[in-house]
């Protein structure tokens, strides 16, 4: 299974519990006959190797290669998996069969699956919040965007809005940002923001699809996709106390990095790296480039 990628994972959660970046390596000689049919070889900050082999259409077989024992283990896991590296954990979380989810925690230290939690829906997106790990899915009995929090009180599953499918959260000082589209054409995609409690306090509606949400200086940044082009030409920073959205011209394609001082862009078919400065609000400059590896999640 190719292991997903994206800038998501560059984002702090806000409470000093940053995710790591991973890196991708050349790697020492590991214990299995053949890598046929393996992933990628990724390692975590303590310098285990993860990787994945598919099984079936819906089971995967995970091996963690552990570097402080040179010892090889191998775990199971149900659906197409998504790998998030926090400080002290790995949280593999997966889309599975029948539109289930499931989400897997590993200690790093010495890693053994530590706990197994299912999600109702299609995973999206999951971030983690001090003792919390929070997931987004679309519950598709239901028609409509759910949050579930897992943490020393147990599961909470909180429903946010009716027609919506998460696509990417943001935590930050004034609450947690989930990107929703609509599915169908009678709504406005937007930007909800939670409280405290995960309930909603605040929408910010768009005039375009949503993909990636950052922010930087006190305005939430939106990257996404004109509908009516198909194109990812769309990027608006919002205010986050009066709502006011700027928008600014782009050429079409893939926000990979946000830095404090400005937004990488990439363009896969050009193969263009666009800079886009915080300050000026325009591209600064662009050059050919291949594609920047940048991931917090492997």
């Amino acid at each position: 299974m190719p292991f997903e990628q994206g800038s998501k994972a560059l984002k702090s959660d806000g409470h000093k519990h940053t995710t790591q970046t991973s890196e991708r390596v050349n790697v020492p000689k590991l214990p299995i006959a053949s890598e046929e049919g393996f992933s990628n070889v990724v390692r975590d900050s303590n310098q285990n190797y993860w990787f994945t082999k598919q099984l079936s259409p819906n089971h995967v077989e995970v091996y963690v290669f552990v570097h402080s024992l040179a010892q090889l283990r191998t775990f199971q896991v149900n659906g197409k998996p998504s790998f998030y590296e926090y400080p002290e954990t790995i949280c593999i979380a997966c889309e599975g069969e029948e539109w289930n989810g499931w989400i897997y925690e590993f200690s790093k230290e010495d890693p053994r699956m530590t706990h197994q939690w299912h999600v109702n829906g299609i995973f999206c997106d999951l971030k983690r919040k001090g003792n919390q790990l929070i997931v987004s899915s679309y519950h598709v009995e239901g028609d409509e965007a759910l949050l579930t929090t897992f943490g020393d009180s147990g599961k909470k599953v909180i429903p946010l809005e009716v027609g919506y499918s998460p696509v990417n959260m943001m935590i930050a000082e004034e609450g947690v940002y989930v990107a929703a589209l609509s599915i169908t054409a009678s709504y406005q995609d937007q930007v909800l923001l939670l409280d405290d409690t995960y309930q909603i306090k605040n929408t910010f509606k768009l005039d375009f699809s949503p993909r990636t949400i950052h922010s930087w200086n006190g305005s939430l940044i939106v990257h996404g996709i004109n509908r009516k082009t198909g194109k990812s030409d769309q990027l608006v920073y919002i205010c986050s106390k009066t709502g006011r959205q700027e928008k600014f011209p782009i050429p079409s394609c893939e926000l990979v990095q946000c830095s404090e001082q400005h937004l990488t862009f990439y363009n896969a078919d050009t193969k263009i790296l666009s800079i886009f400065d915080h300050q000026q609000k325009e591209i600064v400059s662009m050059r050919e480039s291949e594609r920047p590896y940048v991931s917090n999640h492997f």
